[in-house]
């Protein structure tokens, strides 16, 4: 495994703690203890304030935290950093997509679940996955490199018709039509972009002159496409809301960090159900100028949380 500094800043940490662990402190003593399932355990941040906040009272302290991630590599650094919670039984790191939460569950009583859709500072930072266009390296952008296919491998296959689609409903790209037709002329030629720097040259080179100085960087749209699509990410968050969370979640409940309005929408027609789930947040909860001082990846972040309406 490789050794990278931990760098992640948990999103939203206060609101999302206040949020679940409040229904753990009213189990009676003389129940069973239950469960707070962190499906993207990443860097741990929110692991970490969960676990302290359960140390916080002799009433919190016997419940447990099972953290899930896809990433090998989260989960190798997670289960040394946290080696002592682990041996003492408060917390549990397993490898898996949050989407197979119900199988990784088993028959644990949950009472509270945290998604973050977004993706760590340290993925984010590592060149070698491809994930950001701020970093040179390989075209990869996959969480775990032994699934699926990789962002190479996807532009050595894909149509220029399902190309220009997934750029322009994945990233809403406005010139997904000419990205997309760069992206096909350059394989035809045998020089298709192998690196995140070759892919942002070519990004740039494809947008006309007059929109290539916008607020956010031009290649931000194509990246986010693709990296959505290699990761599946949007059928997995289906998965999750839809099938997992009426499965692993009798009652208690979610909270749903969201980055970009695709994700968003989903959650919130999911709340909307109301055999399922009571809104407790009418407008996601973003944060606030302190927060995106100490952490401007913050900007982007929507919080949606929920109460489970029992069976």
């Amino acid at each position: 495994m490789k050794s990278v500094e931990v760098k992640h800043v948990p999103i939203l940490k206060d609101d999302i703690v206040q949020a679940l662990v409040e229904p753990f402190a009213r189990v009676s003593s003389d129940s069973p203890a239950c469960w707070l399932v962190d499906c993207t355990f990443g860097g741990g941040g929110h692991t970490d304030a969960f676990l302290q906040a359960f140390d916080s009272s002799p009433a919190l302290r016997r419940h447990r935290i099972l953290a899930l991630d896809q990433d090998a590599e989260a989960v190798a650094r997670g289960r040394s950093r946290f080696h002592s919670a682990i041996e003492l039984g408060r917390l549990e790191i397993l490898q898996g997509n949050f989407g197979d939460a119900a199988q990784l569950v088993e028959q644990r009583s949950v009472l509270g679940l945290l998604a973050d859709l977004g993706f760590s500072s340290d993925q984010l930072e590592d060149p070698d996955r491809g994930l950001s266009f701020h970093r040179d390296g390989p075209l990869d952008m996959r969480l775990n490199p032994d699934q699926g296919r990789s962002c190479l491998e996807l532009l050595q296959q894909i149509s220029e018709f399902d190309l220009e689609r997934i750029l322009r409903e994945l990233g809403e790209e406005r010139f997904s039509k000419r990205i997309a037709a760069f992206l096909m002329e350059s394989r035809r030629r045998g020089e298709l972009p192998t690196t995140t720097k070759a892919l942002v040259d070519l990004i740039v080179r494809a947008t006309p002159k007059h929109a290539r100085h916008g607020k956010i960087h031009v290649a931000t749209r194509t990246f986010q496409a693709l990296r959505i699509a290699v990761n599946r990410e949007l059928e997995v968050l289906d998965q999750l809301l839809q099938d997992v969370l009426p499965k692993v979640l009798p009652s208690g409940r979610i909270a749903v960090i969201s980055f970009h309005s695709l994700e968003d929408r989903r959650v919130k027609n999911q709340f909307k159900n109301k055999e399922l789930f009571h809104p407790l947040t009418k407008k996601p909860i973003e944060a606030g100028l302190a927060e995106l001082e100490v952490n401007p990846r913050a900007r982007s972040a929507k919080l949606r949380i929920a109460e489970r309406l029992p069976k």
